[in-house]
């Protein structure tokens, strides 16, 4: 059984371009931003861009395509 690795993706409030960023990259703006980063993951395993002042962080699925929760 393979598993992927989560990409994520950023978009600077001052682009309109999202880029790529590695898993440590996201850890490190997060850490910098809440006290508790586990909520805001959370969200974005959801499905959901997580909002802080200077940018929007989301998961990205393999391909380009959003990850989305899978329906029960």
């Amino acid at each position: 059984m393979k598993f992927a690795m989560p990409l994520y993706e950023v978009r600077y409030h001052n682009k309109k371009e999202w880029e790529e960023l590695t898993e440590t990259q996201l850890l490190h703006k997060l850490v910098e931003t809440y006290d508790r980063v586990t909520p805001a993951i959370q969200q974005m395993i959801q499905g959901k861009e997580v909002l802080t002042v200077e940018a929007v962080y989301r998961l990205k699925a393999k391909g380009g395509e959003i990850a989305k929760k899978p329906a029960k």
